[in-house]
């Protein structure tokens, strides 16, 4: 009874397992690395099974002779090939090399001998490995890879191309592209300060009542808050009386230009009531401008000209368009002359101030573009121009501020947006780029799985910095051309770290 159950349990974790079952699971090096072995579910039996459409490469693209000779699709020499050379298996069967059960010699199976290996397979390990040294820096936001761990030489090896199918393993070619340095700063977004305004007075006031509140839009003109002031009712009375003054010697003049001009008045006369009349309407001008330092603006002053009215209580206005920022000013609190009453700000023009390291400081350059996202909406970038970076770092924080102009007036961005600036510097090195779906951190490295044949995938270490979009610039560890696993590359790093634990299911018999 004991034995019927141990079967079933196996029966079942078969069927669960689907596609895939270990099978001549080894602890053999291949290439100095481990070897996994993938059983296929569908019948293997077929020496037929999965020929259609196959590709070897004839040795193209290589000009070395052991090379030439090799068959990437079955993984085997090209002139020893029977899947690609039926008329060989007679001789292979007369010679005693040959197993019926899996349709290949008995030297070409790698289940029942997973330990195979062809001196092809070093020669084009070996120029893969042969890359050009490129002095790119790793970006610091990758973990660093292990020197020396399992995943080195490891190979994880599929029954046959349908099996890989089966498991929804898909590759893609890797490319080369210009080299580029990203770096990434926390920013935050502030107001453009050559668009920011003070409101103050020249005169001591109080804010009797406020007329607006901070997130207000207001235009050049509009009215801000009632202030009463002591100074305010004695500057009032000097402009009525120098425009009466004005009034008076402006009439004179008019009536000793008509005297003059019968000739009943010398010139002396004429030229000190002009004299008179100019003094008068500098003082008028002067009364004038120190109402609109005050805060009152032509409009208000005219009205005081007019109705006569003298008081300690004006109205603030806005000196120039834009949106209230700040209310400084408490109700009822006197502010000295020359301190500000409230702040107003350009909201559409706007800076983006990023916290650099000392060593990205000397890196940007004024004029060079960044972007900008915000935390909320991180996939909406806005572009910006570096217009000023400071020439100290902070004694605390040991970083220097960038500043750069935002170029697009209609942004939704917000003075006080906190996000992250992106700048990017192209590079006379070129690099590999690497689809992120494609790169595993397996324990303690960045891997990729690269497809060798149909049936086979080897993990190589990548070293990696930031890319644009989906994909990962790889500065080593990748040579252009090459396809590595994306989708199922996470089957087979699961696969590799049962393997590497010597786990997985290694307890399972070869089938047949």
């Amino acid at each position: 009874m004991t034995t019927l159950k141990s079967q079933y349990l196996v029966l079942m974790v078969i069927t669960v397992l689907g596609v895939f079952a270990y099978v001549g699971c080894t602890n053999n090096d291949i290439a100095g690395g481990q070897t996994v072995t993938l059983k296929a579910q569908p019948d293997l039996d077929d020496p037929n099974h999965n020929l259609a459409g196959h590709e070897h490469t004839d040795g193209e693209n290589t000009a070395d002779s052991t090379i030439l000779d090799w068959c990437l699709e079955h993984a085997v020499p090209e002139s020893e090939c029977t899947r690609c050379n039926p008329g060989l298996i007679e001789s292979y069967k007369q010679s005693g090399d040959w197993y019926d059960g899996h349709g290949v010699p008995e030297s070409h199976c790698r289940l029942c001998n997973p330990e195979i290996t062809f001196p092809q397979e070093e020669t084009l390990k070996n120029r893969r490995l042969k890359e050009p040294e490129q002095e790119v820096q790793v970006s610091l936001y990758f973990r660093p890879n292990s020197q020396v761990c399992a995943t080195d030489g490891a190979l994880i090896q599929f029954a046959s191309a349908m099996t890989a199918e089966l498991a929804g393993i898909t590759v893609q070619e890797v490319y080369s592209s210009q080299g580029e340095s990203v770096i990434e700063a926390p920013a935050e977004v502030v107001f453009d300060e050559t668009e920011t305004y003070v409101v103050t007075s020249t005169v001591p006031a109080l804010v009797s009542r406020w007329l607006v509140s901070p997130g207000d839009v207001v235009k050049k003109g509009s009215e801000l808050a009632v202030l009463q002031s002591p100074e305010i009712a004695l500057l009032k009375t000097s402009l009525i009386t120098a425009h009466v003054n004005y009034d008076v010697e402006r009439k004179e003049l008019e009536r000793h230009s008509e005297l003059r001009r019968k000739n009943l008045i010398s010139d002396a006369g004429f030229d000190q009531q002009t004299a008179r009349t100019e003094q008068a309407r500098a003082e008028l001008v002067s009364a004038r401008g120190l109402l609109l330092s005050a805060g009152l603006d032509d409009k208000d002053i005219d009205d005081v000209i007019e109705q006569g009215l003298v008081s300690n209580q004006f109205v603030l206005r806005a000196p120039s368009s834009g949106i209230v920022t700040e209310r400084i000013a408490q109700l009822g609190e006197l502010i000295d002359p020359g301190r500000a009453f409230a702040m107003l700000a350009d909201p559409h023009s706007l800076w983006i101030e990023a916290k650099l390291t000392g060593e990205e400081m000397r890196t940007v350059e004024v004029g060079q573009a960044l972007t900008f996202a915000s935390d909320g909406r991180g996939l909406d970038r806005v572009g910006a121009e570096i217009i000023w970076k400071s020439h100290f770092l902070d004694t605390h924080t040991r970083t220097g501020i960038v500043r750069a102009r935002v170029l697009d007036r209609t942004s939704q961005l917000r003075a006080g947006d906190f996000g992250r600036v992106k700048i990017v510097h192209p590079r006379q090195t070129k690099v590999v780029l690497v689809p992120k779906d494609a790169v595993q951190w397996e324990g303690c490295c960045n891997v990729v799985f690269v497809q060798e044949t149909d049936q086979r995938y080897r993990p190589f270490k990548v070293q990696l910095q930031g890319g644009n979009g989906p994909y990962y610039q790889v500065t080593s560890g990748l040579v252009g051309g090459e396809r590595v696993a994306v989708a199922g590359a996470f089957l087979l790093k699961t696969e590799l770290k049962k393997s590497s634990l010597g786990a997985g299911c290694c307890a399972f018999e070869p089938a047949g």
